[in-house]
């Protein structure tokens, strides 16, 4: 394939597959994560390898259907080899689909963040390419992270868009134009751990999903939840709650931490920072709910006081620097009431029947909120 350019930053190198990189495919083609998240052969072996190499790659590049480049960088033992694959994929119309995948050995050190910025200075030359696009299933946090530190805008999902061994998934989708910025158009919010001597505060995880839904399946938690869509019809999958609840922070819209028991970090809980700024940018509100099992032990005081004291905490020492968090409570949620205010909060207001409640009804909303003593401008 001499038409296959070279392209460098310094660090990694885009190049021609060769024969020298079949041991390295086959090691990432066979890595569980490769085989969750793309379309690789399972089983794969050095015959798909080879094949790979010899045929797959060079008839993309000459049907211009895929311009596939070899990823080159050094792995941890020091030597610089085969760390993935990564092309552009013309689709007619000036647009094109952007794909990659990773060794395991370099993941998670920017390689793929560099390839991509690579491939797309190079691709936005090419004259019949003027938008990439980006696909990927919903839970492939790693390549959605590399979509977002590029600049690509994320659309949203469509549900069971692309197939894998037969089975269509539920799909993220992105795009990037050629002038747009290539940086992140938005924050990702990651919530630090914070704990008490018998509480951990930390983000969620896939494990999570069978606990918390058992928190909003509850008959209470679906009572107070109102007239909410999503909790009306939780999903059968329910991972789905999980990656919810996490695409809500990546897309820098709110902060979610499982409550967790420290000693054995079971979740007992969840609560959520949202609806940043107000008029002045300089307050949230915060939302929780907590496991049948724990309900009476002073979980949400506990880690309200937590969630307040890092919000309220200067952003030079790892805070928010908020000057308020606030609380909307239904009225008749006595016990949610008793937490807040133990907790620190001052009720401010009530909104007659502000509050939707099961599914046809509603309640006073009773606003609280704390102000932060220290809070400078």
């Amino acid at each position: 394939m001499a038409g296959t350019p070279v392209l460098t930053d310094g660090v990694i190198t885009l190049r021609r597959h060769q024969l020298s990189d079949v041991d390295e495919i086959v090691e990432q083609c066979t890595d569980p994560e490769s085989i969750r998240w793309t379309t690789v052969p399972n089983p794969y072996d050095r015959v798909h390898a080879k094949s790979f190499v010899t045929e797959d790659v060079p008839d993309g590049w000459h049907t211009r259907k895929d311009l596939n480049f070899a990823i080159e960088a050094e792995h941890p033992d020091g030597r610089r080899k085969f760390s993935g694959s990564i092309s552009l994929r013309p689709m007619g119309d000036g647009i094109a689909e952007i794909a990659f995948g990773l060794h395991p050995a370099v993941r998670g050190s920017g390689v793929c963040s560099r390839a991509v910025k690579l491939i797309l200075d190079w691709g936005f030359q090419e004259p019949d390419i003027d938008v990439v696009v980006w696909y990927a299933y919903v839970g492939n946090w790693g390549s959605l992270r590399v979509a977002w530190a590029n600049g690509f805008t994320w659309h949203g999902t469509v549900p069971k868009f692309l197939r894998q061994r037969g089975e269509r998934k539920d799909t993220w989708y992105g795009s990037l134009r050629a002038d747009d910025a290539r940086e992140p158009k938005h924050p990702w919010h990651t919530p630090p751990v914070l704990e008490s001597d018998r509480l951990r505060l930390r983000p969620h995880r896939l494990e999570d999903a069978p606990r918390f839904a058992e928190v909003l399946a509850d008959e209470r938690s679906r009572h107070f939840a109102g007239r909410a869509p999503w909790m009306r019809n939780l999903p059968p999958n329910k991972e789905q709650l999980i990656n919810r609840a996490l695409e809500f922070d990546a897309r820098g819209e709110r902060y979610d931490w499982t409550i967790a028991d420290r000693d054995t970090d079971l979740l007992i809980g969840q609560i959520q920072l949202f609806h940043f700024g107000g008029l002045d940018d300089t307050s949230a509100e915060a939302g929780y709910s907590v496991h049948p099992e724990w309900r009476g032990r002073g979980v949400v005081t506990e880690s309200l006081r937590m969630l307040t004291e890092w919000s309220f905490r200067a952003k030079p020492d790892g805070g928010l620097g908020l000057r308020r968090v606030s609380l909307g409570i239904a009225g008749t949620n006595k016990a949610s009431r008793y937490a807040a205010e133990k907790a620190g909060f001052i009720q401010v207001a009530t909104l007659p029947e502000g509050f939707p409640i099961s599914e046809t009804g509603f309640d006073d909303e009773v606003i609280y909120h704390q102000l932060n003593p220290s809070w400078t401008d």
